[in-house]
């Protein structure tokens, strides 16, 4: 494997990430790495194609204009290798395509629209990065379009849904009241065949209720005791927007979208019968760098 920097790139529903990470083999002949680069800006792609169903000019110009930052900033660090992985919004936008070609064209990141059984998979590449190698765990991504579930087994996932839940989704009115059944349903299914079953969260808003919470760990894992998720909530949506980002010192594209987050992880959790949500504050872009590696293993 050829040491030295690898970057993903995530462009989601509410946002656009960028994730660059140094990996190199130990003396243990282990791979490793570490994050040397993170950014995050909140495009929200997902607002024009809820009430439209295409990306207006505005956000695509805006969002060219990201994949040439982040380009420039992987030149900057001599990346090896990186993949671009696009999610719900420009899944679903009649534009999405052409916006693709525009952004390779301009810029020359070539960039992937995955599915989202894709997507579920990907982020649970992550599982290798934490002591979940024992018994089964469900790993939940909630973003802005759709939420993502993966059943693990002995770290590995065995399976993969895709529902169209999502943040952004929920607050424009879009998500149907049959999803949220077959959501429920494929969850309580896990259940009756293994059990209760803990859930590994990811995504911006589970990353930071457990920032809000009292930063309890279980096994060196930072967790988020259902109970204390649930009083976050309350005590959140009692407020409106402007007073959650006053009182709890949330971002503007943070402070409507953590309700409908709440909604979605209570959900599963009570579903589930989980006591608690392990919380890796790791997301897509992570899964993506860990695959890269996987690929570029063999390659000297």
């Amino acid at each position: 494997m050829r040491s030295g920097y690898y970057a993903g790139i995530d462009i989601g529903t509410n946002a656009a990430r960028l994730v660059i990470k140094n990996t190199y083999v130990n003396e243990r002949h282990e791979i490793e790495d570490y994050d040397v680069q993170e950014i995050r800006i909140p495009l929200r792609l997902g607002v024009d194609v809820f009430k439209t169903g295409a990306i207006g000019i505005k956000k695509e110009e805006q969002l060219v204009k990201t994949m040439a930052c982040f380009k420039n900033l992987m030149e900057i660090y001599d990346v090896i290798d990186y993949r671009a992985m696009a999610t719900s919004a420009m899944r679903e936008a009649k534009n999405g395509q052409d916006i693709i070609w525009r952004i390779r064209k301009e810029t020359g990141v070539d960039v992937q629209i995955i599915s989202g059984n894709e997507e579920a998979n990907t982020i649970a590449r992550i599982a290798k990065d934490f002591s979940l190698d024992e018994g089964r765990w469900v790993f939940i991504d909630v973003g802005g379009g759709s939420t993502e579930v993966s059943l693990l087994s002995k770290g590995k996932p065995t399976e993969s849904n895709s529902f169209e839940l999502g943040t952004l989704r929920i607050l424009a009115g879009k998500d149907r009241p049959e999803t949220w059944k077959g959501f429920k349903k494929k969850l309580a299914d896990y259940r009756d065949k293994y059990g209760n079953l803990e859930i590994v969260g990811t995504g911006g808003n589970i990353n930071r209720y457990w920032k809000m919470s009292q930063h309890k760990e279980k096994k060196g894992l930072n967790v988020l005791y259902v109970e204390d998720l649930r009083e976050l909530y309350g005590k959140l949506k009692q407020y409106s927007v402007g007073e959650r980002m006053e009182k709890f010192k949330l971002k503007p594209d943070r402070a409507d979208v953590i309700i409908p987050a709440g909604d979605i992880f209570l959900t599963a959790a009570e579903t589930m019968g989980a006591k608690f949500i392990v919380v890796p504050m790791t997301g897509l872009g992570d899964g993506i760098v860990d695959e890269l590696v996987r690929d570029n293993m063999n390659v000297i």
